[in-house]
């Protein structure tokens, strides 16, 4: 339901934002796009929000996902759970494929 509206951002692959989760997109899909690394960083509205880890970086952790998309019908969907506190804006990417996107998130 969330993939079938429009993304919040485009890049090699269609980035949407629900509720509780970022979806990682991309159509069409081979096995080679399946292995790859997602790198999300979540900066609150708050930086008070932050665990005290990660305080000194500004957002909450690096999510970092290799191999971890399904792949089916020609689609590769990877999905990364976002925090409870309010969000500012998300940066997601790919590692060695070279792309980056940047999300404003009120919620």
């Amino acid at each position: 339901r969330v993939v079938s509206g429009e993304p919040a951002a485009r890049s090699r692959f269609d980035v949407y934002l629900g509720d509780r989760a970022l979806f990682h997109v991309r159509e069409p899909c081979v096995v080679e796009d399946a292995g790859y690394w997602i790198v999300v960083e979540v900066y609150p509205e708050d930086p008070k929000d932050l665990p005290e880890e990660y305080e000194r970086y500004g957002h909450n952790r690096d999510f970092r996902l290799y191999g971890h998309p399904v792949l089916f019908e020609g689609k590769c969907i990877a999905v990364v759970s976002l925090p409870d506190h309010p969000i500012s804006r998300i940066r997601a990417g790919q590692l060695h494929r070279s792309w980056e996107v940047e999300i404003r998130a009120s919620r």
